[in-house]
């Protein structure tokens, strides 16, 4: 099937079953599911998937991995909506959750179209390499983060520490992001992305966007490598360390002989 766009229904599908969150309401409406959203979201996937592996190709393109379900795991939330009122496309590495990583992602609900780059959730060891990377080589971050095309339409996001000692070679108009958990950029979408949400120039239109997001994707990648390289270095030195300890241990501790001029009678 070729992406030819979002329909209308679509997206009265999504407010419907927001304002009738139940396994009825969803059963009577499957074939509304789908037909206006499953299908036109999996023709995008696959419409993708060069994109993305011109990109990374250790990405995982397979629509299985990339499309967001509609059913929601409500084991760990508050909220047990049974279903999702919004879809989404994201793009990881095989085996790695939503909430690992530093991912791309596109997606719509009723009233909200929106695509960025970001962590999901705080990931210290990967901050704490892009850390060093601003103080070792701030150029080669400012090329990923203040490129034309995301100075121009993206915000950037993330919550920052309260308390973080700033050293001095960091510069200034890297603090911002010297000092977060966790960032992403993101894009809202404008009243001709709408527009195009109902045509196949919405294909187009991500392909363009996934390439601005790249250098920082492949930037974010270098970190991560550096941070697993980082992290085995730490464990193998903590590990040299308790091998060290226990041979230690294990010796025994020296005799001492004395001779009978040593002891007073």
């Amino acid at each position: 099937m070729a992406f030819t766009g979002f329909s209308q229904e679509a997206l009265r599908f999504l407010n419907d079953i927001r304002f009738n969150n139940h396994q009825s309401f969803y059963e009577q409406n499957r074939e509304r599911y789908e037909q206006h959203v499953k299908a036109p979201l999996r023709a995008l996937s696959d419409e993708m998937a060069p994109v993305v592996q011109l990109i990374d190709p250790k990405l995982d393109i397979r629509p299985g991995r990339t499309m967001s379900r509609i059913r929601r795991d409500t084991r760990f939330t508050k909220d047990k909506s049974p279903f999702r009122d919004h879809v989404w496309l994201g793009w990881r590495y095989p085996g790695e959750s939503r909430s690992e990583g530093f991912g791309m992602w596109w997606g719509f609900g009723p009233d909200w179209l929106s695509w960025g780059e970001g962590c999901y959730a705080t990931d210290k060891p990967l901050m704490d390499a892009l850390r060093l990377q601003i103080r070792r080589d701030p150029d080669a971050v400012r090329e990923a983060i203040f490129s034309p095309g995301i100075r121009e339409r993206y915000a950037m996001y993330g919550e920052d520490y309260r308390k973080i000692a700033v050293p001095k070679d960091v510069p200034e108009d890297l603090i911002h992001l010297y000092v977060k958990k966790g960032f992403g950029i993101e894009h809202n979408g404008t009243a001709e992305e709408w527009k195009a949400l109902h045509t196949h120039d919405m294909a187009d239109i991500l392909a363009r966007e996934l390439a601005v997001m790249a250098p920082l994707h492949q930037l974010m990648q270098r970190m991560r490598a550096q941070a697993e390289y980082a992290q085995e270095q730490a464990t193998r030195e903590r590990e040299a360390q308790q091998r060290e300890a226990a041979k230690q241990a294990d010796v025994p501790s020296k005799m001492i002989v004395r001779s009978a001029e040593d002891f007073e009678f």
